[in-house]
Order: structure tokens, then sequence, then C-alpha cells
């Protein structure tokens, strides 16, 4: 689960306005990634995880999990740090912060309209004035597809178990004709992280191919090109007596329940 966030305008992003809620025309906020690395620092994942998701998710700091192929190690969960947050704001020339819209989901994933009120009040308490926006599925998507939004949450998950797949398309640059970033709605670009994706996409050694995606997952996250909130934790209830193999892709099959020893 994660935010995105408008690259692509640079000033008059929708949903944007300064402390006074005057329309910014010079420059668009999201672009400075001071202000990326401020919105971040101030979500407390811990308590979104503990309080929101009741201990069924996992703070994150990059796409996938900890033992999955390509995981950075060193690459953890933003701290929470509302001082931080104010201080870069001030030095990115929001000493008094400044009004977003936060859109999100109510019917999606877990929790998704919770997640997305808790962070507009994180957000409002570092400067951020944060109004929050919760939409059905069906009304939500067809608008962050027009690219209404300047902050909005999402979900992904990768099948195969590693990281080409979010990488290509959250944060590639989008061009529908190689069929790259076609889920980049923030239209996030970096040459550095296109040109990573590339070389690892052709790289046939797996060792090699780990380094290069662990390198382009290092430049989106260090660069904020997305806010990541957590990974969900998948919940079986379960009769007494009956035992469960859970797969990683979270199909629920009848063939991987059996009598429990």
């Amino acid at each position: 689960i994660y935010l995105a966030l408008d690259h692509s305008r640079d000033a008059n992003s929708p949903g944007i306005q300064d402390a006074e809620g005057r329309p910014i025309t010079d420059r668009n906020p999201l672009r400075d990634v001071r202000v990326r690395r401020a919105l971040s620092m101030a979500i407390d994942r811990n308590a979104i995880s503990q309080r929101v998701m009741e201990g069924t998710s996992i703070p994150a700091g990059q796409y996938l999990g900890e033992g999955t192929y390509a995981y950075v190690p060193d690459l953890r969960p933003t701290p929470f740090d509302l001082e931080g947050a104010r201080r870069l704001l001030a030095e990115a020339g929001y000493p008094n912060g400044f009004r977003i819209t936060l859109a999100g989901p109510n019917d999606r994933y877990v929790n998704d309209a919770r997640i997305i009120q808790a962070i507009g009040q994180m957000w409002t308490r570092a400067g951020i004035r944060t109004s929050v926006e919760a939409l059905p599925w069906t009304a939500y998507v067809p608008r962050s597809d027009r690219q209404e939004f300047s902050a909005f949450l999402f979900g992904w998950g990768s099948a195969s178990g590693e990281p080409s797949s979010p990488l290509r398309a959250l944060v590639a640059t989008f061009n529908r004709e190689r069929g790259m970033g076609p889920s980049n709605r923030g239209r996030y670009s970096n040459p550095e992280v296109d040109r990573l994706l590339a070389e690892a996409l052709r790289t046939v050694d797996d060792a090699a191919r780990e380094r290069i995606l662990q390198q382009a997952i290092r430049v989106v996250f260090e660069d904020v090109g997305i806010i990541p909130i957590h990974i969900q934790k998948n919940l079986w209830a379960m009769r007494r007596g009956i035992a469960h193999v859970a797969r990683a892709d979270e199909l629920t099959r009848p063939q991987d329940f059996r009598p429990a020893n």
C-alpha cells in the first residue's frame, strides 16, 4: 500500500493551495524532493500498522517484504519525525506549510479510508493542512487515471515475488507504446530508474539482475518517487482441526487445506 504523488505538473497541481487557501500558480510543491521527504517523515507507519490495521500490516520502506528477491536490507521505513518534516518544509520554502487533498478508495483495500484519514491528520500536524477525499473504487480509478489528484492511495501486488513488476508498472516513465508505466498515475519519471530497469530486464544472471534491481529500488525510494506505507498481511479464519498452507500469491485453494495433526 503506497501513496502516489503528482510529478507531472510544474504548477497548479489539483488539490494544492498555499497556507491561506490560494492556488499555487508558480510551482508544484511535490516536485521538490524535500517536500516529498517531509510528507513521508510525517507519517507514523507504526501507528497505522498497530492502530488502524490492528497489527495486520508491516510498515514498508520499499516494494516487497524482507526475504524476497531483490529486497534491499538497509532500506528501512522512513522514521516518523514531525520536527524533521517541518524543517524540510521550511527549507523548501513552505515555513507555514500548504494545503493538500489526499484521495483514496473506501472499498478496495483493507481499511483504505481509515488509512488516508489517519495520514491526513498526521500531515496536518506537520503543517500541511490536509483534506481527505474517500471514493468508491469505480469512481476513484477513472479520476486517478485522468490525473485529477495530487496525492492518492493505491496498492500493488507482485505475483512473481520480485520487484521488476512494480518498477515497470508504477515508476517507469509512462510510455504506452513500450508498455512502461501503465499504472504510473503520478507520472514519476527518473532516467536512472529507466536505465537500471532496462538493464535488469535484459540481464539473465539472477545474482547480477538482483543487484541491478536493488540499485533501481534505492533510487526510487531515496527520491521518494512514491511513498510506501505498509505491506498487508493475509488472514484466514480457521475451524479447529483444519490446517492451511498459505501461498505467496494470496490464492486460497481447497487443496491447500488438510486435517491438522
